[in-house]
Protein backbone atom coordinates (compact mmCIF):
# COMPACT_ATOMS: atom_id res chain seq x y z
CA UNK A 1 0.00 0.00 0.00
CA UNK A 2 2.75 1.82 0.69
CA UNK A 3 3.66 5.36 -2.05
CA UNK A 4 4.67 8.79 -2.25
CA UNK A 5 1.33 10.94 -1.88
CA UNK A 6 0.20 13.10 -4.82
CA UNK A 7 2.15 15.91 -5.58
CA UNK A 8 -0.59 17.89 -5.97
CA UNK A 9 -0.83 19.66 -2.41
CA UNK A 10 -4.59 19.61 -1.20
CA UNK A 11 -7.12 22.26 -0.55
CA UNK A 12 -10.47 21.86 1.33
CA UNK A 13 -13.12 21.80 -1.06
CA UNK A 14 -15.46 23.68 1.67
CA UNK A 15 -14.54 27.04 3.14
CA UNK A 16 -16.38 26.68 6.16
CA UNK A 17 -19.02 29.37 5.99
CA UNK A 18 -21.83 27.16 4.55
CA UNK A 19 -25.04 28.10 6.53
CA UNK A 20 -26.05 25.33 8.78
CA UNK A 21 -29.42 23.14 7.95
CA UNK A 22 -32.96 23.50 10.26
CA UNK A 23 -33.43 20.35 12.15
CA UNK A 24 -35.46 19.36 15.17
CA UNK A 25 -34.25 21.55 18.07
CA UNK A 26 -31.67 23.10 16.47
CA UNK A 27 -29.04 23.73 13.44
CA UNK A 28 -26.76 20.76 11.63
CA UNK A 29 -23.59 21.68 9.71
CA UNK A 30 -21.86 19.15 7.72
CA UNK A 31 -18.08 18.58 8.05
CA UNK A 32 -17.68 17.98 4.13
CA UNK A 33 -18.51 21.98 4.51
CA UNK A 34 -16.04 22.97 6.87
CA UNK A 35 -12.52 24.34 6.06
CA UNK A 36 -9.75 21.51 6.49
CA UNK A 37 -6.04 22.71 7.02
CA UNK A 38 -3.17 21.00 8.95
CA UNK A 39 -2.82 18.78 5.53
CA UNK A 40 -0.10 15.78 6.11
CA UNK A 41 1.57 13.23 3.53
CA UNK A 42 0.58 9.69 5.13
CA UNK A 43 2.50 7.33 2.47
CA UNK A 44 1.80 3.90 4.37
CA UNK A 45 -1.68 5.57 1.97
CA UNK A 46 -0.20 7.33 -0.64
CA UNK A 47 -2.65 9.93 1.07
CA UNK A 48 -3.35 14.00 2.04
CA UNK A 49 -5.35 14.15 5.28
CA UNK A 50 -7.02 15.21 6.43
CA UNK A 51 -8.98 14.02 3.61
CA UNK A 52 -12.76 13.10 1.78
CA UNK A 53 -14.30 9.46 2.80
CA UNK A 54 -17.73 8.51 1.46
CA UNK A 55 -20.12 6.25 3.80
CA UNK A 56 -23.41 5.28 3.05
CA UNK A 57 -24.66 6.07 6.37
CA UNK A 58 -23.45 10.04 6.46
CA UNK A 59 -25.93 11.78 7.03
CA UNK A 60 -25.72 14.74 4.09
CA UNK A 61 -27.02 14.75 0.69
CA UNK A 62 -23.22 14.01 -1.29
CA UNK A 63 -22.97 10.80 1.43
CA UNK A 64 -19.35 12.45 2.18
CA UNK A 65 -17.24 12.10 5.61
CA UNK A 66 -14.17 14.06 6.45
CA UNK A 67 -10.92 11.72 7.94
CA UNK A 68 -9.30 13.14 10.12
CA UNK A 69 -6.75 10.44 11.01
CA UNK A 70 -3.20 10.46 10.27
CA UNK A 71 -2.18 14.14 11.04
CA UNK A 72 -1.19 15.68 13.99
CA UNK A 73 -1.90 19.35 13.14
CA UNK A 74 -5.54 18.42 11.29
CA UNK A 75 -8.45 20.93 11.88
CA UNK A 76 -11.66 21.16 10.53
CA UNK A 77 -13.38 24.56 11.03
CA UNK A 78 -17.13 25.93 11.07
CA UNK A 79 -16.72 29.76 11.07
CA UNK A 80 -20.58 30.79 10.82
CA UNK A 81 -22.16 28.69 13.48
CA UNK A 82 -25.18 31.04 13.57
CA UNK A 83 -27.29 31.46 17.37
CA UNK A 84 -29.87 34.05 18.18
CA UNK A 85 -29.08 34.24 21.33
CA UNK A 86 -25.55 34.47 23.42
CA UNK A 87 -25.77 31.45 25.91
CA UNK A 88 -25.11 27.45 26.33
CA UNK A 89 -25.59 25.68 23.68
CA UNK A 90 -24.71 21.64 23.14
CA UNK A 91 -22.29 20.20 19.89
CA UNK A 92 -22.98 17.05 18.76
CA UNK A 93 -20.57 15.10 16.57
CA UNK A 94 -21.62 12.63 14.44
CA UNK A 95 -18.91 9.86 14.34
CA UNK A 96 -17.71 6.53 13.00
CA UNK A 97 -14.66 4.28 13.28
CA UNK A 98 -13.39 1.05 13.42
CA UNK A 99 -9.55 0.25 15.04
CA UNK A 100 -8.19 0.17 11.42
CA UNK A 101 -4.17 0.86 11.16
CA UNK A 102 -4.40 1.70 14.65
CA UNK A 103 -5.05 -1.35 16.63
CA UNK A 104 -5.69 -1.45 20.04
CA UNK A 105 -6.77 2.49 20.06
CA UNK A 106 -9.87 2.43 21.28
CA UNK A 107 -10.61 6.09 21.61
CA UNK A 108 -9.65 8.88 19.95
CA UNK A 109 -9.91 12.38 21.20
CA UNK A 110 -10.72 15.62 19.52
CA UNK A 111 -9.63 18.99 20.58
CA UNK A 112 -12.55 22.01 20.21
CA UNK A 113 -11.55 25.67 19.78
CA UNK A 114 -14.49 27.79 20.14
CA UNK A 115 -14.19 31.22 19.09
CA UNK A 116 -10.38 31.55 19.57
CA UNK A 117 -10.40 29.72 22.66
CA UNK A 118 -9.81 25.89 23.69
CA UNK A 119 -13.03 24.64 25.40
CA UNK A 120 -11.16 21.35 25.12
CA UNK A 121 -8.25 18.97 24.29
CA UNK A 122 -9.97 16.06 25.23
CA UNK A 123 -13.11 15.44 23.85
CA UNK A 124 -13.31 11.39 23.66
CA UNK A 125 -14.79 9.21 20.71
CA UNK A 126 -15.16 6.08 21.47
CA UNK A 127 -14.53 3.00 18.75
CA UNK A 128 -18.01 2.56 17.17
CA UNK A 129 -16.57 -0.73 16.11
CA UNK A 130 -17.46 -0.30 11.90
CA UNK A 131 -16.65 2.76 9.74
CA UNK A 132 -20.21 2.79 7.88
CA UNK A 133 -21.61 2.62 12.21
CA UNK A 134 -22.25 5.67 13.88
CA UNK A 135 -22.55 7.65 17.07
CA UNK A 136 -22.19 10.56 18.63
CA UNK A 137 -20.75 12.94 21.59
CA UNK A 138 -21.14 16.12 22.81
CA UNK A 139 -20.14 18.53 24.51
CA UNK A 140 -21.40 21.98 25.95
CA UNK A 141 -20.24 25.56 25.31
CA UNK A 142 -20.68 29.21 25.12
CA UNK A 143 -22.05 30.34 22.27
CA UNK A 144 -21.98 34.32 21.17
CA UNK A 145 -25.37 35.72 19.79
CA UNK A 146 -25.24 35.90 15.99
CA UNK A 147 -22.08 34.01 14.35
CA UNK A 148 -19.46 31.67 16.11
CA UNK A 149 -16.13 29.85 15.14
CA UNK A 150 -16.03 25.97 15.98
CA UNK A 151 -13.01 24.03 15.25
CA UNK A 152 -12.59 20.72 15.61
CA UNK A 153 -8.41 20.04 16.03
CA UNK A 154 -6.37 17.11 16.03
CA UNK A 155 -4.24 15.92 19.36
CA UNK A 156 -2.68 12.98 18.07
CA UNK A 157 -2.62 11.17 14.82
CA UNK A 158 -4.87 8.53 15.51
CA UNK A 159 -7.80 10.76 15.19
CA UNK A 160 -11.34 10.18 14.07
CA UNK A 161 -11.79 9.11 10.76
CA UNK A 162 -15.40 9.57 9.91
CA UNK A 163 -16.71 12.66 10.84
CA UNK A 164 -20.03 13.25 9.72
CA UNK A 165 -22.12 16.40 11.09
CA UNK A 166 -22.27 18.93 14.10
CA UNK A 167 -25.60 19.57 15.55
CA UNK A 168 -25.92 22.17 17.74
CA UNK A 169 -28.74 22.44 19.80
CA UNK A 170 -30.06 25.70 22.66
CA UNK A 171 -29.07 24.86 26.54
CA UNK A 172 -27.41 21.49 27.70
CA UNK A 173 -24.99 21.46 31.07
CA UNK A 174 -21.90 19.60 31.81
CA UNK A 175 -21.60 17.98 35.53
CA UNK A 176 -19.76 21.38 36.27
CA UNK A 177 -22.06 24.49 35.77
CA UNK A 178 -19.89 27.29 37.68
CA UNK A 179 -16.70 28.61 36.43
CA UNK A 180 -13.32 27.71 38.00
CA UNK A 181 -11.34 30.95 40.16
CA UNK A 182 -8.34 32.70 38.79
CA UNK A 183 -5.54 30.86 40.04
CA UNK A 184 -3.27 32.46 42.90
CA UNK A 185 0.32 33.30 43.69
CA UNK A 186 1.82 33.15 39.88
CA UNK A 187 5.47 33.49 40.59
CA UNK A 188 7.48 33.55 37.42
CA UNK A 189 12.15 33.45 37.80
CA UNK A 190 15.16 32.32 35.34
CA UNK A 191 16.17 28.89 36.34
CA UNK A 192 19.11 26.59 35.54
CA UNK A 193 17.80 25.54 32.65
CA UNK A 194 18.12 28.67 31.22
CA UNK A 195 14.21 28.85 30.84
CA UNK A 196 11.79 30.78 32.76
CA UNK A 197 9.86 28.35 35.66
CA UNK A 198 6.22 29.56 36.36
CA UNK A 199 4.78 28.35 39.33
CA UNK A 200 1.14 29.31 41.04
CA UNK A 201 -1.73 28.38 43.65
CA UNK A 202 -4.02 25.33 42.17
CA UNK A 203 -7.23 27.63 41.39
CA UNK A 204 -10.15 26.47 43.96
CA UNK A 205 -12.53 23.99 42.48
CA UNK A 206 -16.23 25.15 42.66
CA UNK A 207 -18.80 22.45 44.20
CA UNK A 208 -19.12 19.42 41.65
CA UNK A 209 -16.20 20.95 39.76
CA UNK A 210 -12.77 19.55 39.03
CA UNK A 211 -10.21 21.94 37.41
CA UNK A 212 -9.30 19.94 34.53
CA UNK A 213 -5.71 21.61 33.34
CA UNK A 214 -4.21 25.49 32.72
CA UNK A 215 -3.61 27.33 30.12
CA UNK A 216 -0.35 29.52 29.59
CA UNK A 217 -0.18 33.23 28.02
CA UNK A 218 2.89 35.22 27.36
CA UNK A 219 3.15 38.57 26.17
CA UNK A 220 6.15 40.77 25.54
CA UNK A 221 4.74 44.05 26.89
CA UNK A 222 2.80 44.07 30.18
CA UNK A 223 -0.57 44.18 30.26
CA UNK A 224 -1.03 42.09 26.89
CA UNK A 225 -4.20 41.08 26.33
CA UNK A 226 -4.39 37.08 26.24
CA UNK A 227 -5.60 35.08 23.13
CA UNK A 228 -5.08 32.21 21.36
CA UNK A 229 -2.38 34.08 19.32
CA UNK A 230 -0.49 34.19 22.22
CA UNK A 231 -0.84 31.13 24.29
CA UNK A 232 2.07 29.34 24.49
CA UNK A 233 0.94 26.17 26.41
CA UNK A 234 -2.37 24.32 27.48
CA UNK A 235 -3.72 21.17 28.99
CA UNK A 236 -1.29 22.14 31.82
CA UNK A 237 -2.21 19.21 34.41
CA UNK A 238 -0.51 20.46 37.34
CA UNK A 239 1.04 24.06 38.84
CA UNK A 240 4.33 24.40 37.41
CA UNK A 241 5.50 24.99 33.76
CA UNK A 242 8.56 25.79 32.23
CA UNK A 243 8.79 28.11 29.06
CA UNK A 244 12.11 26.98 27.05
CA UNK A 245 11.07 28.98 24.34
CA UNK A 246 11.78 32.62 25.03
CA UNK A 247 15.08 34.57 23.54
CA UNK A 248 17.35 35.29 26.24
CA UNK A 249 17.81 39.19 27.54
CA UNK A 250 14.14 40.09 26.22
CA UNK A 251 11.29 40.71 29.15
CA UNK A 252 8.31 38.44 29.13
CA UNK A 253 4.77 38.56 30.77
CA UNK A 254 2.67 36.09 32.26
CA UNK A 255 -0.96 34.75 33.23
CA UNK A 256 -2.38 31.65 33.30
CA UNK A 257 -6.17 30.37 33.11
CA UNK A 258 -7.86 27.76 34.73
CA UNK A 259 -10.36 25.41 33.50
CA UNK A 260 -13.16 23.35 34.05
CA UNK A 261 -16.27 22.00 32.51
CA UNK A 262 -18.30 25.09 33.10
CA UNK A 263 -15.43 26.90 30.84
CA UNK A 264 -12.38 29.42 31.29
CA UNK A 265 -11.20 31.25 34.33
CA UNK A 266 -10.50 35.00 34.55
CA UNK A 267 -6.50 35.53 33.83
CA UNK A 268 -4.25 35.01 37.09
CA UNK A 269 -2.18 38.20 38.40
CA UNK A 270 0.79 38.89 35.98
CA UNK A 271 4.31 38.08 36.70
CA UNK A 272 7.46 38.83 34.28
CA UNK A 273 10.88 37.52 34.19
CA UNK A 274 13.74 37.11 31.47
CA UNK A 275 16.69 34.86 30.57
CA UNK A 276 19.42 37.24 31.93
CA UNK A 277 22.43 35.11 30.45
CA UNK A 278 22.65 34.02 26.54
CA UNK A 279 24.08 30.69 27.07
CA UNK A 280 26.73 30.76 24.34
CA UNK A 281 27.33 27.50 22.08
CA UNK A 282 29.43 26.87 19.12
CA UNK A 283 27.75 24.27 17.22
CA UNK A 284 23.99 22.62 16.53
CA UNK A 285 22.78 19.47 14.87
CA UNK A 286 18.79 19.36 13.91
CA UNK A 287 16.72 16.99 12.68
CA UNK A 288 14.00 18.62 10.62
CA UNK A 289 10.80 17.04 11.03
CA UNK A 290 11.88 13.79 13.47
CA UNK A 291 12.81 12.85 16.24
CA UNK A 292 16.25 12.61 17.83
CA UNK A 293 18.13 10.37 15.73
CA UNK A 294 21.76 10.53 17.44
CA UNK A 295 24.06 13.36 17.00
CA UNK A 296 21.18 15.20 15.69
CA UNK A 297 18.19 16.18 18.55
CA UNK A 298 14.96 16.35 17.50
CA UNK A 299 13.11 19.12 15.69
CA UNK A 300 13.31 22.26 18.04
CA UNK A 301 13.37 25.88 16.88
CA UNK A 302 11.48 26.15 13.71
CA UNK A 303 8.33 27.99 12.67
CA UNK A 304 5.93 27.40 10.18
CA UNK A 305 5.69 24.42 8.07
CA UNK A 306 4.55 21.03 8.48
CA UNK A 307 6.41 17.26 8.62
CA UNK A 308 6.95 14.89 5.91
CA UNK A 309 7.20 11.16 6.42
CA UNK A 310 8.16 8.40 4.61
CA UNK A 311 9.84 4.88 4.59
CA UNK A 312 12.38 5.26 1.55
CA UNK A 313 15.42 4.32 1.27
CA UNK A 314 17.94 7.13 0.85
CA UNK A 315 21.70 6.92 -1.16
CA UNK A 316 24.07 8.27 1.33
CA UNK A 317 27.46 7.48 -1.52
CA UNK A 318 27.02 11.18 -2.59
CA UNK A 319 27.72 13.31 0.74
CA UNK A 320 30.60 13.36 3.04
CA UNK A 321 30.19 13.19 7.15
CA UNK A 322 25.94 12.28 5.99
CA UNK A 323 23.40 12.26 9.01
CA UNK A 324 22.11 8.69 9.65
CA UNK A 325 19.27 7.51 6.80
CA UNK A 326 16.78 8.02 9.25
CA UNK A 327 17.34 11.49 9.41
CA UNK A 328 16.60 11.70 5.76
CA UNK A 329 13.05 9.54 5.57
CA UNK A 330 11.48 12.74 7.48
CA UNK A 331 11.29 16.13 6.82
CA UNK A 332 9.83 19.88 7.41
CA UNK A 333 8.58 21.36 4.42
CA UNK A 334 6.61 24.22 3.10
CA UNK A 335 7.34 28.04 4.39
CA UNK A 336 9.27 27.32 7.10
CA UNK A 337 12.27 29.00 9.16
CA UNK A 338 14.66 28.03 11.93
CA UNK A 339 16.23 30.44 14.65
CA UNK A 340 19.21 29.14 16.27
CA UNK A 341 20.31 31.45 18.78
CA UNK A 342 23.25 31.65 21.48
CA UNK A 343 26.01 32.08 19.45
CA UNK A 344 28.99 34.35 19.45
CA UNK A 345 27.82 37.39 18.04
CA UNK A 346 29.48 38.20 14.66
CA UNK A 347 31.22 34.68 14.86
CA UNK A 348 31.61 32.83 11.59
CA UNK A 349 30.18 29.33 11.18
CA UNK A 350 29.58 26.58 8.02
CA UNK A 351 25.97 26.01 7.88
CA UNK A 352 25.32 22.51 6.64
CA UNK A 353 22.01 21.65 4.59
CA UNK A 354 21.16 18.00 4.34
CA UNK A 355 18.39 17.57 2.22
CA UNK A 356 16.98 14.51 -0.05
CA UNK A 357 13.96 14.71 -2.67
CA UNK A 358 12.21 11.46 -2.10
CA UNK A 359 8.71 12.31 -4.67
CA UNK A 360 10.06 14.14 -7.68
CA UNK A 361 12.23 12.65 -10.31
CA UNK A 362 12.51 15.49 -12.82
CA UNK A 363 14.40 18.82 -13.04
CA UNK A 364 12.42 21.89 -12.13
CA UNK A 365 9.54 20.24 -9.97
CA UNK A 366 10.59 21.25 -6.55
CA UNK A 367 12.21 24.70 -6.34
CA UNK A 368 12.65 27.28 -3.18
CA UNK A 369 15.03 30.02 -2.05
CA UNK A 370 17.03 30.12 1.12
CA UNK A 371 18.27 33.04 3.42
CA UNK A 372 20.01 33.35 6.37
CA UNK A 373 19.80 36.23 8.33
CA UNK A 374 18.04 38.40 5.86
CA UNK A 375 20.25 37.91 3.19
CA UNK A 376 19.40 35.78 0.32
CA UNK A 377 22.09 32.85 -0.24
CA UNK A 378 20.20 30.15 -2.17
CA UNK A 379 17.91 30.84 -5.32
CA UNK A 380 15.78 28.75 -6.80
CA UNK A 381 17.52 25.67 -4.85
CA UNK A 382 16.50 22.36 -6.48
CA UNK A 383 17.33 19.07 -4.35
CA UNK A 384 16.84 16.35 -7.59
CA UNK A 385 19.36 18.73 -9.78
CA UNK A 386 21.75 19.15 -6.97
CA UNK A 387 21.48 15.39 -6.17
CA UNK A 388 21.34 14.06 -9.55
CA UNK A 389 18.79 11.37 -8.84
CA UNK A 390 15.82 10.56 -6.56
CA UNK A 391 16.20 9.18 -3.08
CA UNK A 392 20.19 10.52 -3.16
CA UNK A 393 21.03 12.60 -0.17
CA UNK A 394 22.70 16.30 -1.03
CA UNK A 395 24.63 18.29 1.48
CA UNK A 396 24.47 22.08 0.91
CA UNK A 397 27.66 23.97 3.01
CA UNK A 398 27.42 27.37 3.49
CA UNK A 399 29.54 30.04 5.43
CA UNK A 400 27.85 32.53 7.60
CA UNK A 401 28.15 35.38 10.54
CA UNK A 402 26.15 35.10 13.74
CA UNK A 403 23.82 38.05 13.85
CA UNK A 404 24.36 40.71 16.78
CA UNK A 405 22.75 38.78 19.02
CA UNK A 406 24.15 35.26 18.47
CA UNK A 407 21.55 34.42 16.03
CA UNK A 408 21.52 32.81 12.70
CA UNK A 409 17.54 32.85 11.35
CA UNK A 410 17.56 30.05 8.21
CA UNK A 411 14.05 30.80 6.12
CA UNK A 412 13.34 28.44 3.23
CA UNK A 413 10.45 30.07 0.81
CA UNK A 414 8.63 27.95 -1.21
CA UNK A 415 8.73 28.67 -5.24
CA UNK A 416 7.59 25.89 -6.92
CA UNK A 417 5.76 23.23 -4.54
CA UNK A 418 6.94 22.92 -0.95
CA UNK A 419 10.77 23.77 0.27
CA UNK A 420 11.74 20.57 2.04
CA UNK A 421 14.15 20.11 4.62
CA UNK A 422 16.26 17.13 6.36
CA UNK A 423 18.24 18.72 9.26
CA UNK A 424 20.10 21.49 9.78
CA UNK A 425 23.66 22.00 11.00
CA UNK A 426 25.61 24.51 12.16
CA UNK A 427 29.72 24.08 13.05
Amino acid sequence: MAGPCPAQFPTSRGDGTVAGVAVAGGTQYYFKDALLNGFDCFEQLSSWFPSYITSSNAMNPAKETVDMAYTTEGTATFSNVVVPTAGTYTLTMRYAFATGLFPGVLNRPEGILVNGIVMTSDLNFPVTGDFDTFSTVSIAVPLNAGQNTVQVFNVATQSVSRLDSMTVTAGGSNSCSVLPLAPGGLSVAEDSNNAIALTWNASAAPSGCTVGYYNVFRGATSGFIPSVANQIATVVSGTKYEDTTGMCQTPYYYVVQAVDLAGLSVTSTQASASISQCPTVSSAQINAGGPAVAPFISDVDFAGGSILSHKNVIDLSGVTNAAPMTVYQDARQGNFTYTLAGFVPGSSHTVRLHFAETYFSTVGSRTFNISINGTQVMTNFDIFAAAGAKNKAVIQELTANADSNGTFVVTFTSVVNSSLLSAIEIN
